[in-house]
């Protein structure tokens, strides 16, 4: 008898040590919350994390294009400005409820555009934005090993030519095939590559005030102001800084729900992302200005000279990699997570592989898309600070911070966030009233603005209007229709 409950209370304890297992897989992948117990990091933890993340080659890029519009004095403004607001917007309307809820970004979302709705915004704000970014990023690595070898040769760089394309084609082929078996990219790139990132800019700094003192950096010209009114050039360098803090709007409520609370998942923004990448376009449109190139794969071979620009060069190669395979990674593991089902039926390898597909064409066919970089990044701000803008009026204003966890991740057919089908059309309505007015005060593509734009940039009218649109119409319509569990 005693043999028996013993093996009865055996049973009952692999059976529970079972299913607790399953509830903690099914918490990492962001089928349900993540309890308090579950999560890894207090302030400086987080800090750490996205310091690495903000840390990339694309902060040089970024840097350099505002070269384009302004000077150093006027530029360093315009970083601190745009990319202060673009973060702290962007994290307000992300981080909270990840940090007290535990939950998946693109879950949260449900409440807010419905389960099909949420889809919808993932491909518009995910997918696209990745595919951008590997493309600039694989165009990137090409650049830089054609300089390689350039400089190896004693000969002249040729950035848009064949062996540029071919090594671009190559690493996204790579990156496919390391994150096709399993990366570690994420811990790799915050252990090794973000501090060796920190160490190239700071030589690369020193190496600039070499040149040239800091008095004279700061009284240089930009590179190539499209206009001749300068306020006109600085608020177009204000607003490429918003779209570079706006750009964290996908990634960094995923990042805090690995915090330990609220406070803890919305501070270490400020201080990592917009630290760290102000820090990185501060030199970059330093180098941009002082040698006469925005793109950093050209300065470092012309400040650094040959033996430490072949060394520069093989790094960022080599971090821009690292930087893809992340990227990539994170994007079909949401895609994984917010598609149907026939899509998460498609093999690990092949989705991965039909995702390259439009990256490996934009090198193919548009290589220009790299010297119009600011294009793409501003484009995207268009999107994601009307995003940023009903985030924060559905979670602060209208649901006053309260979320039904239960209806997020139980079945969404007849759930209480199913809205109108799966789709809130009050929110995606908003979305695009907020792009709507984005591209009406300031066009990415032609630079056209109108008055408005020099005082209140598009960001922020794209912001406020997104979120006033979608308080008022919630406020008259959502309640009476039983919608989405409004208070």
């Amino acid at each position: 008898m005693t043999d028996h409950v013993s093996q009865g209370g055996f049973a009952i304890a692999e059976t529970e040590r079972a299913e607790a297992e399953r509830n903690r897989a099914a918490a990492e992948r962001g089928d349900a919350p993540l309890l308090p117990s579950e999560r890894l990091w207090g302030f400086w933890e987080f800090t750490y994390a996205n310091s690495a993340l903000a840390i990339a080659t694309w902060a040089f890029l970024i840097g350099g294009s505002v070269g384009l519009f302004v000077g150093p004095k006027e530029g360093i403004a315009a970083i601190i400005m745009g990319n202060i607001v673009g973060v702290m917007l962007t994290a307000l309307s992300t981080t909270p409820l990840s940090g007290r809820y535990g939950i998946e970004q693109f879950i949260a979302l449900r409440s807010q555009f419905g389960y099909n709705g949420s889809r919808i915004v993932y491909v518009l704000a995910v997918v696209i934005l990745t595919m951008g970014w590997l493309a600039v990023l694989a165009m990137m690595f090409g650049r830089s090993i054609d300089g390689l070898t350039a400089l190896s040769a004693g000969e002249a760089a040729n950035p848009t030519g064949i062996k540029m394309i071919v090594a671009a084609v190559g690493a996204i082929l790579v990156t496919w095939f390391i994150v096709a078996k399993g990366p570690t990219s994420i811990k790799f790139f915050n252990m090794v590559v973000s501090p060796a990132l920190v160490i190239l800019m700071i030589v690369m700094l020193y190496l600039i005030l070499q040149h040239r003192s800091f008095s004279e950096l700061l009284a240089m010209p930009a590179l190539a102001p499209p206009f001749e009114d300068n306020t006109l050039n600085f608020i177009i360098a204000v607003e490429v800084n918003l779209a570079a803090g706006f750009s964290w709007w996908p990634y960094i409520g995923n990042l805090a729900r690995l915090t330990k609370n609220e406070r803890t998942a919305f501070w270490p923004n400020v201080v990592g992302i917009f630290g760290a990448a102000a820090l990185g376009e501060i030199v970059g449109l330093l180098a941009a200005v002082a040698l006469g190139d925005s793109d950093p794969t050209i300065w470092m071979t012309k400040i650094a000279g040959p033996v430490i620009g072949i060394i520069a060069l093989l790094f960022v190669a080599f971090a821009n990699m690292t930087s893809m395979a992340n990227i990539l990674y994170t994007s079909i593991v949401g895609l994984r997570q917010v598609g149907t089902a026939s899509i998460r039926a498609i093999s690990w390898g092949a989705i991965l592989f039909l995702f390259c597909i439009i990256p490996l064409g934009l090198v193919v066919f548009y290589p220009q898309m790299y010297d119009g970089f600011f294009i793409f990044l501003v484009w995207t701000s268009a999107l994601n600070s009307a995003l940023a803008g009903i985030g924060i009026a559905d979670y602060f204003f209208l649901r006053r911070q309260k979320l039904d966890m239960r209806s997020l991740h139980g079945p969404q057919e007849n759930g209480p966030y199913r809205f109108w089908g799966g789709f809130n059309p009050i929110g995606l309505f908003a979305l695009a009233i907020g792009f709507g007015v984005y591209v009406l005060v300031f066009n990415p593509q032609t630079l056209a603005s109108l008055p408005v734009f020099k005082y209140l940039t598009a960001s922020v009218p794209s912001c406020l209007a997104a979120g006033t649109v979608h308080y008022v119409l919630t406020r008259l319509f959502a309640r009476g229709r039983g919608w989405g569990l409004y208070p």
